[in-house]
Parts: structure tokens; sequence; C-alpha cells
């Protein structure tokens, strides 16, 4: 009878036999060669011979309710997916309880294991050991359970690649890989793309920065990507999130869906499966995209790979073909220069060289187990292998549940077929999974999740009974059939039976949840129905209106502009009116006939309200806005509304009919016979006409006598407004001399070692969150091999080119601040400033300018909010602000806060997770998380930003936003997530980050609420919790922003805003001759804002465009304010926000530049569609007016085409075309079943 079985090794496998065995009622005998648990999840700061090892950042693909043991759950605040070092806890807590220690000899590794002389009567074995004296020792036991795992000898297949032996860097396994410091700057391969593959490049391609290429110029690749990763077929790529943000295995693997892949056609499952990956990124795009389908092998999982790829700091490669030198080849041909590191992720093999060679009876000398787990050779089944499988799901469920049957089978409880019959099921399974996996070795390891469990569950007697549920525990049955395939299921019956397996199936999901609750989300803001909007309901009534005053005569339109136009007679309304500003958005003025039932219905009001006025009634009839300039005062307006002018008390009727036709003239519509006919308004269009002679002359002597003027114009600061300013003044014929107070170009994008006072900084790992065709400036596109969203030296690369191209350098004088801009003494004649500069020896100069470009920018001043955080002057730890982070150097280890959840707050928070020992992002109000990577892989900003989208989000503002919230949630739940704001999306610009999600599911950032106070080295949290020992604090808190070279007078604030007419011109100024750019914020990128802002200064510099009146510009600063404030989530430290296409037309009206849809459609209709349904691109404002670009139109015909430039790294290998069985069938019956009628019908026909 067995008694003493032997376990060698203590990893997860080991631990689960050790306690299988006790269960049953064996004596466990555990050897470990190391001198601690958790085999292949131990740690180890370098690789020991014959041991498995991980590197640093490791965390585990299956989250923790899939992955822990049947009968012990995982603490409830433990992360869905754990970090290494927190799965080898887990292995501890699991040994304390159940006492699995004494039963373990540490420092002992096995040398062999033999059968004894008397194994045909008995089936004991003979095991040889060495302790860490190295002492042998002989033990005798019944049964042995192998759980040493397979990942212990590494395969490095150099002699495949020619050439090796020349190349003059590093090669070695990723089995050797522990962290990517020694790959820091440098450029590095990696073959392979298996999890470790795809986690390995990944992380090192955030060290290896790109290099710089010297040999070239730079109009080509300036940088050389540092990392790529070479690939041979490809892989199918998931996150580890499913929607909402659930644990993806939680979602995938139920009962449920098993059946489903099971009966349905599995072309059909692929089919629906690889449609919804490709949704998310395009993996042909991409350059990921493999010969198989998805359910033929296991896919690749990693959360970080897209982002990488989108960025362009992950290169995709086909298969490595050789070397040369320090040359990389690969089979497309392209070869990669001045490597210094290949990684080989190319596997393992699963060798033991303590057990009898008789074993490996397979075709290629591998083990041969039936059901992966017992020889089939040998007489007594006392040897099982553990673990010594791949599956798409969890292994430690499958490694107890082969224990659970083994020592079954050791005790004689459960017996196995004969011989040839395991055989006969060896073969049929390896010639099954050949048709996935060509290799026979790999083919052999393959088994499917759920119907390999519930198989060894049948052969324990512990495999749930449906049937049974259904009838006697309904909620149960629910939760097992259409749930997740928990190990909990096989503790419900049976030899084993857990008694808290049910109320563990019941609450897994409440320790899913759990770990997510660590910041409590505020209650959402209840909005009203989208079906009584007040758009709805005043559309209906101003219909209903419209129709009862013209006495229910339909008066028949021929467009929706037409009739808005009608509907705006009786009821001037701001919904009607955003509404029809939308329509002519399109295409500025519309061109459509007068219909002459506008002039019948209007004559009729006229009419109407004659007659009471002779009965002495006034009917309280609309009044009419006459848009003329006669008697009535004129009143601007900064966008599409409707002109408005103060009226005199009783207009007649020649008075309204001449302000109706002119109306109608300034919308582009045909003039009525009648109007032409009337006296008085005849005689009011020859004044209005004389007096517009007038007014023109005036400005052309004006104009004149400007031009004949050298108007030199002073840019301060050489960052990307400044150098858009300055090439704005040469294009107008402006002197522009631009004054940097460092030594380059760049301000914001040029990288620093050490913060600069007074000057924006940036730290190393910042990726641009706009994409480059959304952030070119309109008559310079980026170059297409630059990736979509860049490094901040592909950045400054960019600038380079765009200063060099243009001859911008010679413009500026470097290492020059500006000390004070003040006005000159005759400014009130002149307009002109007097410009004090400081050069970096100390010497002043006063210059005088015929204006000023202030292009500071609002990133210089970092606000450290000391004063509203109690206790901080006794904190024992370091604080210091956003502004100066550089990179996670010296935080290894620490405990960190940072606060603050803006780009910059996201940013540091996950940079610092990759080394710290635990991150706590801390926010007051939380925020919308965007990824960069849009529909289909494309750049998110890309998808969703064009004019059409910017009407039907005018039209339907609630419906847009709460569409985009469910979007949004369906990938991560923010509410399940602790990230959830009050605001809605459009109210605050969201924080783009690829990372964020991935890390808090795996626990490394945890989500906090607003920080209260500090006590020592603890900090407070206004909900109360408390994070004791505290290493760090990052205050992400934003920055002030002040202009103080300029008058006090000219930084009067409106709100939180500076008092700036459209965010530029300061509306007290007598000559409007300073402006600043690129002091905006939207929902989208600057460069593109703050060049149409440069272009706009530059023409009301030199007279070609006029300023309304400092009332009319007072007034709509306080209109833009309140309506900026009652619509965004404004703040002191962020006082600035628009919207980004409606804020970019407006200002290209104001220049002349704006697109007329509707001409477009008329001369190109190719180009107004990609104007109208694509990406709203910078190229747009350069199609016609001031500063026309031949090229703007190839360059928005050829944007996308600059998109997918960088992807093609890598060619797509053609699909593996195998003939379905069942369709040569099919076709085989239909032909037979056609050919018998035709026969049947001729015979017939004879008859």
């Amino acid at each position: 009878m067995v008694r003493r079985v032997a376990v060698i090794g203590a990893g997860s496998s080991g631990l689960a036999c050790i306690k299988i065995c006790v269960d049953e009622g064996l004596e466990p005998v555990c050897f470990e060669s190391t001198d601690d648990i958790g085999g292949l999840w131990k740690f180890k700061d370098s690789p020991e011979p014959e041991r498995s090892s991980i590197y640093r950042s490791l965390v585990v693909n299956t989250s923790k309710e899939m992955m822990c043991f049947s009968d012990f759950p995982m603490p409830t605040d433990y992360p869905n997916y754990m970090h290494n070092s927190q799965l080898l806890q887990y292995f501890r807590l699991y040994a304390e309880h159940f006492d699995l220690r004494r039963y373990i000899k540490f420092q002992t590794t096995v040398r062999s294991v033999t059968q004894r002389p008397d194994f045909s009567l008995s089936g004991q074995w003979d095991v040889v050991t060495v302790n860490g004296d190295g002492e042998e020792e002989r033990h005798i036991f019944d049964a042995v359970l192998v759980s040493s795992g397979h990942y212990t000898h590494p395969v490095l297949p150099l002699s495949d690649f020619p050439g090796h032996e020349t190349f003059s860097g590093k090669c070695f396994h990723s089995w050797e890989y522990k962290d990517a410091d020694a790959c820091r700057g440098k450029r590095v391969v990696v073959v392979g793309i298996g999890n470790s593959g795809g986690d390995i490049a990944t992380e090192i391609s955030r060290s290896a920065e790109k290099v710089r290429d010297k040999e070239k110029s730079l109009a080509s690749n300036f940088f050389m990507a540092a990392t790529f990763l070479s690939t041979r077929q490809g892989a199918w790529v998931i996150g580890r999130m499913s929607s909402n943000g659930l644990p993806l295995d939680m979602t995938a693997i139920t009962r449920l869906n098993n059946i489903l892949t099971l009966i349905l056609p599995k072309t059909l499952v692929n089919w629906a499966a690889e449609r919804a990956l490709n949704n998310r990124y395009d993996h042909r795009l991409y350059g990921l995209k493999p010969r198989h389908r998805l359910l033929d092998k296991r896919p690749l999982i990693n959360d970080d790979l897209p982002g990488r790829i989108l960025q362009g700091a992950l290169v995709m490669k086909p298969n490595l073909k050789g070397f040369d030198g320090s040359r990389v080849v690969f089979e497309d041909g392209t070869v990669e220069e001045n490597i210094d590191a290949l990684v080989f992720c190319t596997g393992y093999n699963g060798n033991f060289p303590f057990l009898p060679p008789a074993l490996s009876e397979g075709p290629y000398g591998e083990l041969t187990l039936y059901k992966r787990l017992f020889p089939p050779s040998l007489q007594h089944p006392t040897l099982a292998v553990m673990g010594l499988f791949q599956t798409k799901g969890p292994i430690m469920p499958i490694v107890e549940m082969q224990a659970r049957w083994a020592v079954k089978v050791f005790a004689g409880l459960s017996c196995l077929p004969p011989k040839e019959k395991m055989l006969a099921v060896i073969e049929s399974e390896r010639k099954r999974n050949m048709k996935s996996y060509p290799s026979p070795r790999q083919a052999a390891l393959q088994v499917d999740y759920i119907p390999y469990l519930d198989f060894m569950a049948d052969e324990v007697g512990v495999r749930p009974n449906f049937l049974r549920l259904l009838l006697r525990d309904p909620v149960l049955w629910v939760k097992v059939f259409f749930g997740p395939c928990t190990p909990y299921q096989y503790r419900l019956t049976g030899p084993g039976w857990w008694a808290g397996a049910r109320q563990a199936v019941l609450t897994q999901w409440e320790r899913v949840e759990q770990p997510f609750r660590t910041r409590a989300v505020p209650e959402p803001e209840t909005a009203p129905s989208v079906l009584f909007s007040p758009w709805l309901l005043m559309f209906a009534g101003t219909a209903i209106m419209a129709v009862l005053l013209s006495k229910n005569e339909i008066v028949p339109v021929q467009n929706a502009a037409q009739a808005l136009d009608r509907c705006k007679i009786f009821l001037k309304d701001i919904w009607l009116e955003r509404l029809y500003k939308q329509l002519v958005s399109l295409g500025g003025p519309m061109t459509h006939d007068f219909d002459l039932g506008l002039l019948d219905l209007r004559q009729k009001w006229l009419t109407r309200k004659q007659i009471g006025r002779d009965s002495g009634h006034d009917m309280n009839l609309p009044k009419v806005m006459p848009p003329y300039e006669s008697s009535v005062t004129h009143q601007a307006s900064s966008d599409d509304s409707w002109p408005q002018a103060k009226v005199h008390e009783e207009p007649d009727q020649g008075e309204i009919l001449a302000a109706w036709q002119q109306e109608s003239t300034v919308f582009g519509l045909f003039q009525d016979p009648r109007c032409r006919e009337d006296p008085k308004g005849l005689q009011q269009r020859k004044e209005m006409t004389d007096s517009t002679r007038r007014q023109t002359k005036m400005r052309e002597d004006i104009q004149e006598e400007k031009e004949s003027m050298v108007q030199k114009v002073a840019v301060i600061g050489a960052g990307p407004s400044g150098l858009t300013s300055i090439k704005a003044c040469l294009d107008e014929g402006l002197e522009p001399i631009c004054f940097e107070s460092s030594h380059d170009i760049g301000g914001l994008w040029r990288f620093k070692e050490q913060p600069e006072p007074g000057r924006a900084n940036i730290y190393q790992s910042v990726v641009m969150n706009s994409s480059k065709e959304m952030m070119s400036f309109s008559d310079f596109p980026s170059p297409a091999d630059l990736p979509n969203h860049m490094h901040h030296s592909e950045v400054l690369l960019y600038l380079r080119l765009y200063a060099q191209a243009f001859k911008l350098l010679q413009h500026i004088h470097f290492q020059t601040a500006v000390v004070s801009v003040r006005h000159s003494p005759h400014f009130a004649v002149t307009g002109q400033w007097e410009v004090e500069t400081q050069r970096r020896e100390g010497q002043k100069e006063t210059h005088v300018f015929d204006a000023v470009i202030v292009c500071t920018g609002h990133f210089t001043q970092p606000h450290l909010p000391l004063r509203d955080f109690p206790g901080i002057e006794s904190y024992e730890g370091r604080y210091f602000h956003s502004w100066e982070y550089r990179n996670a150097e010296g935080l290894q280890g620490k405990r960190v806060v940072v606060i603050g959840i803006g780009n910059s707050g996201g940013d540091i928070a996950v940079d610092i997770s990759r080394v710290a020992e635990k991150v706590y992002l801390s926010t007051r109000s939380g925020a919308w998380v965007v990824s960069r990577v849009g529909q289909g892989g494309l750049p998110v900003d890309l998808v969703g930003t064009s004019r059409m989208d910017m009407m039907i989000h005018k039209l339907f503002p609630s419906w847009i936003n709460s569409m985009l919230e469910n979007k949004l949630n369906q990938a991560f739940d923010h509410r399940l997530y602790g990230m959830k704001p009050k605001h809605g999306f459009f109210a605050q610009i969201p924080v783009v980050n690829d990372d964020l999600p991935a890390r808090i599911i795996s626990g490394r950032v945890q989500m906090k609420a607003n920080v209260k106070e500090f006590c020592g080295s603890s900090v407070v949290f206004v909900d109360g919790s408390v994070i004791d020992k505290v290493d760090v604090v990052v205050f992400a808190t934003g920055y002030n922003y002040s202009f103080p070279f300029l008058p006090l007078a000219l930084q009067t604030k409106c709100g939180y805003r500076l008092q700036l007419y459209k965010h530029v011109f300061p509306p007290a100024l007598t000559h409007p001759t300073l402006a600043v750019v690129g002091f905006i914020q939207g929902l989208g990128s600057i460069n593109p804002l703050a060049e149409m802002q440069a272009r706009w200064a530059t023409r009301v510099f030199k007279g070609l465009t006029t300023l309304p009146s400092e009332e009319t510009m007072m007034k709509e600063i306080e209109k833009e304010t309140a309506t900026m404030h009652q619509r965004f989530s404004c703040s002191e430290r962020n006082p600035i926000q628009v919207d980004y296409i409606p804020y970019l037309d407006s200002l290209a009206e104001q220049v002349g530049v704006r697109p007329n849809i509707l001409w477009l459609l008329l001369r190109d209709p190719g180009l107004a569609l990609q104007v109208v349904l694509g990406p709203c691109t910078p190229y747009q404002y350069r199609l016609t007016g001031p500063g026309q670009w031949a090229g703007g139109r190839q360059a928005i015909l050829t944007q996308w085409e600059r998109v997918f430039q960088p992807f093609r790294t890598r060619v797509e290998p053609e699909p593996e075309t195998r003939p379905s069985s069942k369709l040569r069938i099919i076709v085989g019956f239909s032909g037979a079943a056609l050919l018998c009628c035709l026969l049947y019908n001729k015979q017939k026909l004879k008859i």
C-alpha cells in the first residue's frame, strides 16, 4: 500500500502536492534544492543554473480568483493581477495555513529517481539526494510526484543564425534577464514574441532611449528606434482587462463560453474574437498579425505593447536571419546597425535529468505522458509529472487537480486504462494539436482548460453535477454555469469537499472588486432626460408657433437651414441659434433661394403689428433685428450669431424690408424682387453703399501708410509658439526678433538633465499626447517615418526641422532674457513698445518695437500648495513638485504618494510604480482617462475629431457626453477603478495615459482620496485612511501663471483667466500691438491653436484685420468667461479651456482662411469629404485665403498614409490556407444532389 510519497520541488506545484498527500493520509517528503519555497516565483537577483528564473517586473497573467488553490482563496485586498512578490507571499500564507513547511527538506537536490529492483511487485522508487553539505542520501518511496517545473533549461539557438560568432554585442537568453538597467541607452533586439518576449521588449523600450544618428541629416531619422521585437509568426495580443476593466480570464473562461466554442463553427468564433481584438488595435496595421487563427494557439498577454508600438518606442520586425558584425539582418532584407544586445526569448527544454531515460519515449526524446501526467510505460502508475503542459488558462488549478487525481491513482482509488489505449490517446491528442502547433513537442503539451479539468474531476469524483445544482441551488447553478470557472467549483462535492466552497463561489466578484475600493467615488450628477431636453422642447414649441402664426399655411422649405431661418424670425433662442450655427459652420455662409413665402409670412406680421398700433394695442410682436448700419449702432459678435443692433422704437415697413433684404445678403440669399422695388429700401441701400465705400477708402489709406513702414515685432520665447509666431511675421512681411533666454529652441520640449528655474521642464519619459498629424504646423507635416505619438526628443527634432525649413534661427537672439515690456512714450500715437533685455553676461539693452508677441508659456512657475496640507513641516520624508521630476532613479523600493491626477501626475505615478514598492495616486476630483490607442489602434485624436463629430456634439451635447463616458467605462469602469469624477467628459481635459488602468489592476498603483494632513512619515487622507512609512511625496499640482515682464495693467484677470480678447489681445490697449500666443488649453493639440493665434495677431498688427471696440471686447470676454466656467471645470490651475474646432474656426474666420465646405463640395468633393468627415488636421486652414499653401490639399489627402507609415516595419505573412474537410463534404454532397436532380428531371421528361 502506498504510504510515503516523494515530492520533488517546493514551488506552487510542490506545495499543492504536499497538501493533497496530507489530505489523503499519505506521508509526503518534499525535496527543495533552494532555501525557500516558491520555485519559479522566488525572484533572485542573479540566475542560478538548473533553476528557474524570472525578471523583477513580472506580473502574473491570470487573475487571483482563477489561479488560487481551490480551498484557499487569496486575500481580498490582493490585486487581481499580482506582482511576483505578492504571489510568493500567497504561497507563504498557504504553506503556513496548512503547515506544509514541516514536510519540506530545503537545500536538498534530487540526483536520481530509479525503479527499485522489485518494482514489478512493489512499484517503489529509489531516490538519491544531495544536501547542502554535499552528503548523499538514499530514500525509498512508494510513489513520486515530480514538481520541478520545466523552465530550467533555456534554449539558445545561436547556430540557427549565421554570423553569430562575428556579432560584437551581447547575446543572452531571457532566463538571464532581470531588469532593463543593463540596456539603458542601448539598441536591443528581442527575438521571440511569447509572453516573456513581449514583457521584456516593452520594459527595455522604456530604458533603451532613442539614439541620435550622427551620420544622418535632420531631414532623415535623426533619432533611431532603440528596441526591436523580432517574430517569425506574429501573435494575437490581448490585455489583462476585458470590458469594464474586469479581469479578462474571469469573463472569458466560463462553462457557457466553452459550450459555445464547442458547438459553434470554429471559423465563426475565430472571426468574432479576432474582429473584437482588431477593433481595439488592428494587428495587421501594428505588424502583429500571425498566420494562425486566434483559437489555434495561445495569445500573447500584454497591456503595454500596442502603446509602445504606437509611440515608436518599440518596432516590430520579421524573423532574424543572421549577423554581420554589429549589424543584424532580418528575413525581409532590412538591416539594423549598431545593435548592442540580443535577448532570445526562445523557450525552454522540458528536461528531467534525474528521471530514468526509459520514460522519454517520445519521437524527439521527450517525456511521453498520458493526459500529461502518467508515463504509460510503467507497470505500476506510481510516478506522475506535474505541470508539464500548456493551456489557455491558469496553471495552478490544473496542477492541483493533477495532484488530486495522481494521489487517487497511487491509492488505487482510480485506475488507468491499458498501456495500448493510453498510447493511442496520446497519439490522437498529438495529431489533433499538430493542426495548430506544427512542432510535435509543442503539440504534445497543449490541453484545453475546462475539458481537461472536468476529465480529471470525473476521475476524482468532484465534477459539479449541474442538474442537481439547478434543482437544489439555482443561485449557485447560475454562478457556476454562467460565471467564471473558478477552482472552488471542484470543492462543492465529492472527495475533498470544502464547506466554504459555495460561499467562495458566491462572493468571488466581491473579492475582485475589493482591491479597487481605495477611493470613495462621488455620486454622479443627475442629468435630465434627453427626451425632455430644452433643445427638443424649444424646437417643438417654435415649430408650433410658426404654424399657428402662418394660419396653418405650410410654407415650403428646401432644406434644414431655411426652416431654421424662419423659426428664427419668431423666436430668438440660444438652442436654435446653436443648431443654426452648426449647419452654417460646415461651410460658412450658405447659399440658397430666398423663399417668397418667407416674405409673405413676415408681411403678415407687419400687418398685424400695424393693426395693433392703430387700435391702441401693441401686440408684443418680436422685435426685428436689422443688421445694417445707418442710424443704428452695430454690435460686433465673435461667432456666427445673428447680427444685432439697437433699433428704433417703431421702424416702418420699408426699413424692415430693407433690413431683411440685407440680412439675406449677409447669409448669401437671393434678393427678392419685391425688396428691390421698395423705394425706401433702395434709398437705404444707397446710403449704406456710400458709407461702405468711405470706410473702405479709409482702411485702404491706413493700410498703404502702414505698409510703407518697416514693422519690427518682438517675439518672446523660442518654443513652438515662438517659432510659429516668427514664421507668421515673416509671412506677413514683418521683421521679427525673437528673444530666447536659453541657448536652444524647443521651450518645454527641450529636455534638461537638471531643472532650470524660470523655465519649463519635462521628465525623461514624456511622450506627446497628441498625434503627429494633429500637432503639426499647418504648412509643415511631420515626416512620415516619425511615430504617431512622438517622444519629446522627436518633437524637438520636428521643431528643428521646422526652424531649418523656414530659416527661423537667424531671427532668434539666444541667451537673452526679457526683463520688461512697457509702453513707449508715444504709444498713444505709434503703438510702439520698449523692450528691455538682458544677455547672459548681464548686459542690458532697450529696444523699440512696433508690436510684441508673448510666447513664454505657462509651465514655468510650479504651484506647491504646502499651506493646504497641515503637518507638512513635520513630514519626515522627501517631497517635491513634478517640475523637478526627471525619472524614477533613486525611488526603487520606496513608498510614494503622488498628489494630483493631471497628465503629469498619471505619467509620474505609472513611471515610479515600475520600481517602487508601492505608489498611491491621490486625487480630489478624479478624472476621465483616455488611451492614445484609439479604435482600430489608430491615434485616438484622429478618431472622432471631425467637423461632423463636432456638429453632432453641439446638437446633442448630453447624448454625446453620455455615449463617450459609456465607451470609456467599457474599456474600464472608472467607478470600479476609483477614478470617476463628478464632472462630465467634456467639462475638463481628460488624462491621457495608456498604462494607468493596467497598473491599478495589478496593484502597482493604488487610487486614494485627497490628502488631509501629514503626521510624521504617515499620510492621512480625507476618507480617514492612513498610509504609514511614506518615503516620498510628489506634488503634481499644476503651475502658477504670470508674465512679470508685462505691465500690471495688462495682467488683469476675468475670473481665473487673463483678460484677453479671444485669449490673445488685451482689450484695454488703444493700439492692438501686443498679443499673447499659446496661453490656451483645449481638447486637442496646442500647436495649431498657437499658430492660428499668431496668424491672426500678425494680420491685426498689419491692419489687415481690425478688432472691435474695447467695450465690445470686454462684453465678449465676460460672456466667454461665464460660458467657460459654466461648461468647463475651470480653476486657478486650469483657467482656460476652449472648444478646439470652434475656437480654430473663429480665428480662421478673422484671418480669412476658414474652409468653405459648400465651395469645396462643388469644386473638389473628395477633399470636401476628407475635411468634413476626416480629422480636423491643421492643413485645412491652408486651403484658401491668406497664407494659402499649395501643398495643403495633398497633405490632407495623404494624412492617413503618414499615419500608417511608421507601422510598416514587418511584412505580414500570408495566412495559412487549409482546405476544410467539412466544406469538401458539403460541396460533394451538394454536387451529387444537384446531379441526381438533373438526371431525375431528364428521365421524367423522357417519360
